[in-house]
């Protein structure tokens, strides 16, 4: 099939006929044609969104970043965040002085760090980004409660995803230097 266009001349304003051929025929086949083919039109742009999740570059802030971060730092049995926590509690100081026996005081001691609440701030800032976007370093305060007391430290953390899509973070050691009052 042709398409028909109309050319006009400007001075004798006659009309030149041209025909150019056309993929569809005649328009009512076009707009059938459109009409088929707009679902998978229209999914495109979903695709498109769908395939840039799966390339998600990996998230400082995320709430399986934060939980990671958390259980590396409480799962610490040497964790001076806490035992600072546990030293400034005036709660846990007045049960420990109640205390009668080492082992009273000892078993109080422990107890109080293992209740120890612990928690991101809010603001987490992403320090770098690796060259292939797997990889984050990120820096966030860590606060640690004991019955009252909180101490505070500031924490650093990489977190890498593998190219199966599952992530890791790391916690870098630190040492916790409370603050002279």
């Amino acid at each position: 099939m042709h398409r028909v266009l109309r050319l006009l001349g400007k001075r004798n304003m006659s009309a030149s006929v041209l025909l150019v051929p056309t993929p569809f025929g005649s328009r009512e086949h076009l707009m059938r044609y459109l009409r088929e083919r707009q679902p998978s039109i229209w999914s495109l742009p979903v695709l498109l969104l769908l395939g840039g999740c799966s390339g998600a570059e990996p998230d400082c802030a995320s709430s399986d970043t934060r939980a990671s971060v958390i259980k590396t730092i409480s799962g610490n049995s040497n964790n001076a965040l806490v035992e600072y926590a546990v030293r400034t509690s005036g709660a846990v100081k007045v049960r420990v002085d109640a205390a009668s026996t080492a082992a009273d005081k000892s078993a109080i001691l422990d107890k109080a760090r293992q209740t120890a609440v612990y928690r991101l701030s809010d603001t987490i800032t992403t320090n770098s980004k690796s060259k292939d976007k797997r990889g984050v370093t990120c820096t966030a305060t860590v606060f640690a409660t004991v019955e009252g007391a909180t101490a505070q430290k500031q924490v650093d953390f990489k977190v890498q995803q593998a190219p199966d899509g599952k992530l890791s973070v790391s916690v870098s050691p630190f040492q916790f230097e409370p603050t002279q009052d």
